[in-house]
């Protein structure tokens, strides 16, 4: 290899090194608000059709957020819980072995 190879080698070997792979708080998480695109699931201990959902609001203290789902995309989510979740629940969930869980006990 010679020095040109040697040093473009590294310079891509240093931006891998600073990608946030984790992202800026720590692992992958998305908020979302389950739905129902044919059946709404009957057991707890299954994937469940989810909107991402996106929060706004003026952030001052003891104010309201406004919730919006984003209807047009859909994720599955495996609930980890012991309870069904409503339909319209809100819910956190994390990335996981390449799918996002939530836990939902109630």
């Amino acid at each position: 290899m010679n020095r040109i190879e040697r040093e473009r080698h590294q310079d891509l070997s240093d931006v891998v090194d600073r990608q946030d792979i984790l992202g800026p708080d720590g692992g992958a998480v998305v908020l979302a608000t389950t739905t129902t695109l044919s059946v709404y699931p009957t057991i707890a201990g299954a994937f469940y059709a989810a909107n991402p959902t996106e929060i706004d609001g003026a952030e001052t203290e003891g104010t309201a957020a406004t919730y919006s789902a984003d209807t047009s995309q859909v994720i599955y989510v495996l609930n980890q819980g012991t309870q069904v979740p409503p339909i319209g629940t809100r819910v956190i969930a994390h990335g996981a072995g390449g799918r996002w869980v939530f836990r939902y006990d109630g």
